[in-house]
């Protein structure tokens, strides 16, 4: 699986003793993180598939590694995770990096305690084994995390492994040791508490969620999960979920309880109540870090995720359901994705419509110069004559559909095809090139068997119509991205048809709150509109209402 690690030719083991690890690890290259990380997996491979004997030497080799490479690590996260739009190349090796520590880390630990069921008194590592398997515990959670980020499903055996590594906790009654499983850790924690993490986090990964979205959760769970436990006694007012340690997958919801051995329940009721007293807090005015949200939570769209979040751990019976039932559906789709390409796709359809000659087409900057003062600026001809400015055309995609719902289409898709497909992305789609553009968000991405995806959409039940938007206020209003905006003409849709009013979609860097537009719709009159509260928000692109002003 990890092919990209290519074991180099032995040149004298550098884990083959504490101090000789110490020192080799101080030699490996500070400026490049990727290349020391590389060179860490690759020794841990070594290490791995050595054969020797499971002392207490090697496992204080392998402890000493794994601390003085968590600064690599959590460096090579970050970078994954500010980057979302980085290309498939460097996300496949960024992520195989990262993901192969966690595998040989883990792979690692996992050994030595099989080694310490199968003779407790051999390895005179005793004393280590509650920190070994809280850390293999939570090695085990971070491999399944980063599947989540990939929306690969987690095999069974994995599962198995996670859950017989809690069992052997209880067997020996140190899962609820309280410890310090890193030395730059700033909470306590135990075999229970890694555990409990791993399962909460499961209903997360099933594909609805960005990877950002699951590192947040993740988070937010580092301070929670006091929160709830984990009990061998069914308690109906307090357990919404069990776990099968028997079997090899996840919590599943419980609707009555049961008398097997290993079944573990988890309460979620405490946890649950602090969801909400956080979203209260929030709408009175706390700032999220003071709430243990993190920096990275933003408003108003963190309310989606935390609701979100208490849906999936509360009760079968209270949660949402889908309101209507998908169908199975046949037929292929015109798939057109990123809003900039679907503005340029409308305004180009519609000149076609008109009637306008082909041999002179105007741009909807040379547009709106006309309408706003009579005449193309030298500035909008200059620009247009650049070659960086000219839109690329991008080429159709044709989808097989699978099913629909009224508010949703299921698409499956081969795994090489459309790689850029993840959750957030903005698309357009039509059965016929002679009908009108659906837009659609991708809300949820599923690994499926033969490497193939499931691709759920939510369509907006309205006809989107293009808008040209030309800035009025001055500069000096900071943007949702912290940036301050593009005073340049831009395009964006409205959807005049749906329930929740005046909703206009356009680019994230042109959006500040109380910021004013000229607004003018291909086929009427031009109007003044001023930003109110953003909605919703995905890769490139932020819906928001809007009130006309005088």
């Amino acid at each position: 699986m990890f092919g990209f690690f290519k074991r180099k030719k032995d040149d004298g083991n550098p884990l083959s003793d504490l101090k000789t690890v110490s020192r080799w690890m101080q030699e490996l290259p500070a400026g490049d993180i990727y290349s020391a990380q590389e060179q860490v997996v690759q020794s841990l491979i070594q290490f791995n598939h050595a054969g020797l004997s499971m002392s207490k030497e090697r496992l204080q080799v392998l402890m000493h590694l794994d601390e003085h490479a968590r600064d690599m690590q959590f460096s090579l996260c970050g970078q994954y995770l500010r980057n979302p739009r980085m290309s498939k190349v460097i996300e496949s090796r960024l992520w195989t990096a990262i993901h192969a520590f966690y595998w040989e880390i883990t792979r690692g630990y996992h050994a030595f305690l099989m080694d310490f069921v199968a003779n407790p008194g051999g390895g005179r590592i005793q004393s280590a084994v509650p920190t070994i398997a809280a850390r293999a515990i939570r090695g085990f959670a971070d491999i399944f995390k980063w599947r989540y980020f990939r929306y690969e499903k987690v095999e069974e055996k994995l599962w198995l492994r996670l859950h017989n590594l809690y069992r052997i906790s209880e067997f020996d009654g140190f899962q609820n040791d309280s410890l310090k499983l890193y030395p730059g850790d700033a909470n306590l924690s135990s075999s229970t508490a890694e555990y409990i993490q791993a399962l909460l986090l499961s209903p997360l990964g099933v594909g609805s969620l960005t990877p950002k979205q699951v590192e947040m959760v993740d988070h937010w769970l580092d301070n929670w999960l006091e929160q709830t436990t984990l009990d061998t006694v069914y308690d109906p007012a307090r357990h919404f979920y069990l776990v099968d340690t028997s079997k090899g997958n996840g919590i599943r919801h419980l609707r009555a309880g049961g008398n097997e051995t290993t079944f573990r329940y988890l309460a979620t009721d405490k946890v649950l109540e602090h969801l909400h007293q956080v979203e209260r807090a929030l709408k009175s005015g706390a700032a999220p870090a003071t709430l243990g949200l993190g920096e990275e939570f933003r408003l108003p769209d963190g309310y989606d995720l935390l609701q979100y979040v208490a849906n999936e751990w509360a009760p079968a019976s209270q949660r949402e359901r889908r309101i209507s039932p998908r169908q199975a559906t046949e037929g292929r789709w015109e798939v057109l994705r990123d809003l900039s390409s679907i503005c340029n796709r409308i305004y180009r359809e519609s000149e076609i419509a008109s009637g306008r000659s082909p041999r002179q087409p105007l741009s909807h900057e040379e547009i709106l110069d006309i309408k706003l003062y009579g005449f193309v600026t030298d500035r909008t001809r200059t620009a247009a004559q650049d070659p960086a400015n000219k839109p690329r055309e991008v080429l159709l995609e044709r989808w097989p559909l699978y099913d629909s719902s009224e508010a949703g289409l299921g698409i499956v898709l081969k795994g090489e095809e459309s790689e850029w497909v993840k959750v957030g992305k903005l698309l357009a789609l039509r059965m016929d090139p002679g009908d009108g553009w659906h837009i659609a968000i991708i809300r949820r991405l599923t690994r499926l068997e033969n490497n193939q995806r499931k691709v759920g959409l939510q369509t907006l039940n309205s006809t989107a119509l293009l808008v040209h938007l030309e800035q009025e206020q001055e500069l000096g209003d900071a943007t949702e991205d912290g940036g301050y905006g593009n005073p340049a003409p831009c395009m964006g849709l409205i959807f005049p048809e749906m329930e929740q009013g005046n909703l206009l979609m356009l680019e994230p860097s042109r959006y500040a709150h109380g910021r004013i537009y000229r607004m003018i719709p291909t086929d009427s009159e031009q109007q003044y509109i001023r930003l109110e509260s953003a909605r919703d928000k995905g890769d490139g692109w932020l819906l928001t209402t809007f009130a006309t002003v005088g």
